[in-house]
């Protein structure tokens, strides 16, 4: 069936799904299914929406992507949206930090070529996902006392195509990427997810009940459909 198209797609077929769904994601298509749906309603679904499915891959083809990064001294990496520069020094084990503008890494002297940089993009990664859980703690308790809501739990993972989860028994969940963002970017996804904890749908009410918490919710939200590919260490 993948020939009939200009585009490759991936078929899911789910027990708990009872509708045909359509995803398009960092330019995967895919299609979400029953398990006996038959292949002609799956194409007769493709065929339906080619027109779109072309253009939301044009969009997302469009978006900015990160740019690689080498983990060398001097390089510039971003936290809560502003920029600070890679301190490389050398000594005994110790945790990154943030002194002033600056990340600072300590590893040891030395090191081969490659092993460095490795060190390097290991420590920075800890520090990411320690701050971002932090943060994101902190965020998720002031929106929930305003909502009188609280979270059973508050962690972060590594998604790759989420931003957040709440699940059924109220544990939130967040990628840690999103430290990377602007802070305000930050405190829309928050809100988006203890909203969940009264709401657990997006139905009108849900997204009056995020207005409520963050009236300019709109405008992070399109930031970060626009921005998230590049929100990367």
């Amino acid at each position: 069936m993948a020939a009939d198209y200009e585009f490759e797609f991936e078929i899911k077929r789910s027990q708990r799904r009872k509708t045909l769904c359509l995803q398009i994601r960092e330019g995967q298509v895919q299609v979400i299914v029953p398990t006996r749906t038959p292949e002609r309603q799956i194409k007769a679904l493709l065929d339906k929406h080619t027109p779109w499915i072309h253009k939301k891959l044009r969009e997302q083809a469009a978006r900015p992507a990160a740019m690689p990064k080498a983990y060398v001294h001097g390089e510039i990496y971003t936290y809560l949206g502003e920029d600070h520069r890679l301190q490389i020094i050398e000594g005994p084990h110790w945790p990154a930090e943030r002194i002033d503008n600056d990340l600072v890494v300590t590893v040891p002297a030395s090191l081969a070529d490659g092993v460095r940089e490795a060190k390097v993009r290991d420590r920075l990664y800890e520090w990411y996902r320690q701050s971002a859980l932090e943060e994101l703690q902190a965020r998720t308790e002031c929106y929930s006392r305003r909502l009188g809501a609280a979270p059973t739990s508050v962690k972060v993972k590594s998604y790759k195509r989420r931003w957040g989860s709440c699940s059924a028994g109220g544990e939130i969940s967040y990628n840690w990427r999103l430290i990377i963002a602007p802070g305000s970017v930050v405190d829309y996804v928050a809100a988006h997810e203890v909203a969940h904890l009264v709401q657990h749908n997006h139905s009108p009410d849900f997204w009056r009940l995020v207005e409520e918490l963050m009236p300019d919710y709109r405008h992070q939200q399109g930031w970060l459909n626009k921005n998230g590919a590049t929100l990367a260490i």
